[in-house]
């Protein structure tokens, strides 16, 4: 992946249909627009996944090499789509959010993002260019408290509210408050024209293959039982 990154990062940035720049306008993609249209049943199937947030994915168990990011244990996922391959058992117990997530094949991955209470992200780049990133504000405490930093630029998250970001630029969040922040988190594939397109799609879904996403899949199959015992 990172040679990948070095030999098509500038093309992707360069030709982005989008432009280069930290955050973009969502509503150039029509998910946005439906994610904040159904933002009360979204809610609500998150509300439900919140109520076993102790059963959830942690971070540094899906992905131990990045591990540094996070300041505790209290970041945690849960999983509609990874790598363009359904989490069928998530889905079945979110159906406005996987009705949603499987409308739009340009949407790679797709979980619920959770930030414990006094939890920070340190300063971070996500590791290839071909996907951009979508955060629909959930469950958002707090008033101006939790932001995400893009290279220093600020976004505070509004519930129903839908926010596109580059995370290839360094970035940050934080979550101040006593409690949990929780955003629909979606990496999409980059809006680019061919042959680049096709290139993007390859590297994106040859991230199948490496041991990252492989132990980072062991991890959430033994969440998964965890989560659904005894349902």
């Amino acid at each position: 992946m990172q040679l990948g990154e070095y030999l098509f990062g500038k093309l992707f940035h360069k030709y982005s249909l989008l432009g280069d720049k930290r955050f973009f306008n969502p509503h150039d993609l029509p998910i946005a627009k439906d994610l904040e249209d159904n933002y009360p049943a979204i809610r609500t199937e998150v509300e439900s996944i919140l109520a076993k947030y102790e059963d959830l994915a942690v971070f540094q168990n899906i992905s131990p090499n990045q591990a540094y990011i996070v300041n505790d244990t209290n970041w945690r996922m849960f999983f509609f789509k990874v790598f363009g391959m359904k989490v069928k058992r998530n889905q079945a117990i979110t159906p406005v959010i996987s009705s949603i997530v499987n409308k739009y094949s340009n949407i790679v991955s797709a979980y619920v993002s959770v930030l414990g209470p006094t939890t920070y992200l340190n300063p971070h780049r996500g590791p290839w260019s071909g996907i951009i990133r979508m955060h629909l504000g959930v469950v958002v405490p707090g008033d101006k408290d939790c932001v995400l930093l893009v290279e220093g630029e600020p976004y505070y998250w509004n519930e129903g509210e839908v926010v596109l970001f580059d995370d290839t630029f360094e970035h940050m969040a934080l979550n101040p408050t006593d409690k949990p922040r929780a955003i629909l988190f979606l990496d999409i594939l980059r809006p680019l024209p061919q042959p680049l397109k096709f290139f993007s799609w390859l590297g994106t879904m040859l991230s199948w293959f490496t041991p990252y996403a492989i132990k980072g899949l062991i991890e959430h199959n033994q969440r998964q039982k965890r989560f659904f015992k005894g349902s």
